[in-house]
């Protein structure tokens, strides 16, 4: 028997893996009572103590479940404590690797070992995979492990006991002054004209500039603000945009300088917009028109169209190949402090000092 806690109606619920009397397998949900906030602890309690109380009612039992889908049922419980690309990943991962692997072994999970566990990683390095990719598979498989060990059903983490690979360190190619005006320059007039301007400027996160609103640009103080962002993720069982304030980390959140440049330029952008949507009338899309980085529609950029297309016109016009991501990481754009902040003027530090002034 295994089980997992899912959030319903504002309430915790067991659901909990069992067979009917043909076998089959089925889930029942059953309420806890205890309400989401302020009761995970209890309801990981109940949930334990219940699997322990009907190991023998025809539920399946703890010694029969198989390692992939006491994972596959960890990461269904923690979806609503992930942020949305995190789950994706994890089900990403899950259902293309650690899934196919270990239920082609049919694996039960009380007969995991730490060998079994390394075979797994040194299989997937031999698949040509980057170690960096195996490393996120090890945390998501030894957190699930972990949550094993917590329930009682298992007595220790193999995963603490085996040798993840070394992280692989990632070194970008990054473009020169030149270079960065010559992608300015192909990328003119395509969809993805703002998102690319925007990263090569600011060297922000892709997410980041997607979520970009014109209600955080503060043209009279000449800065702008980072604390929202648009990501892609599962919902419904299918992929959407996420609009949401919840960023990466603490420092992602932070207020940037404009110079005179770059409110030419987005105050131009602004102008085509409002043409677009005067010209498109009732066609034109206004859910999103606080948002910077929309098509001639008015329909909010999707982050995976963005990447791709940057690819394409990258290698159509026969420029270095970097990724769209690699923008973010040629420059140092640390945020304005207090005093910076009262100035209508001030210039990042930069790896390239005067970049500026040759690109735009």
């Amino acid at each position: 028997m295994t089980g997992s806690l899912q959030e319903k109606n504002g309430m915790f619920q067991m659901v909990i893996n069992m067979k009917d009397s043909a076998g089959k397998r089925k889930q029942k949900w059953i309420s806890t009572g205890l309400t989401i906030k302020g009761n995970k602890r209890k309801a990981e309690q109940m949930l334990v103590v219940f699997i322990a109380e009907h190991k023998d009612s025809g539920y399946i039992e703890p010694s029969k479940v198989l390692l992939c889908d006491f994972i596959r049922d960890w990461v269904e419980m923690r979806r609503t404590e992930l942020q949305a690309t995190t789950y994706m990943n994890y089900s990403h991962l899950l259902k293309k690797h650690v899934y196919p692997y270990f239920q082609a072994m049919g694996l039960q999970l009380k007969n995991v070992t730490p060998d079994i566990i390394q075979r797994y990683y040194n299989a997937k390095i031999g698949e040509g995979l980057n170690p960096n990719t195996v490393i996120k598979q090890h945390a998501v498989i030894r957190s699930a492990l972990k949550y094993a060990v917590r329930s009682k059903m298992l007595k220790e983490n193999p995963c603490d006991l085996v040798d993840k690979p070394k992280r692989k360190k990632y070194v970008g190619e990054f473009y020169n002054a030149e270079e960065i005006k010559e992608l300015l320059a192909v990328s003119k007039g395509t969809t993805v004209e703002v998102p690319i301007f925007i990263a090569s400027y600011f060297g922000l996160r892709r997410s980041e500039v997607l979520g970009l609103r014109w209600s955080v640009i503060d043209t009279s103080n000449a800065h702008l603000k980072v604390c929202h962002k648009v990501v892609r993720a599962i919902e419904g069982g299918r992929l959407v945009n996420i609009a949401t304030d919840d960023l990466k980390t603490e420092s992602s959140y932070r207020i940037l300088p404009l110079d005179g440049r770059l409110m030419e330029f987005l105050t131009e952008l602004k102008r085509r917009q409002e043409a677009n949507r005067e010209l498109c009338g009732n066609a034109y899309n206004t859910k999103y028109l606080d948002y910077v980085c929309v098509n001639d529609m008015g329909e909010l950029l999707n982050p995976d169209y963005v990447s791709d297309s940057f690819g394409k016109i990258i290698k159509r016009n026969g420029l270095k190949h970097i990724r769209y991501h690699d923008l973010r990481h040629q420059y140092v754009n640390p945020p304005l402090n207090e005093n910076q902040q009262k100035s209508t003027f001030f210039y990042f530090s930069l790896h390239k000092a005067g970049w500026r002034d040759n690109i735009v």
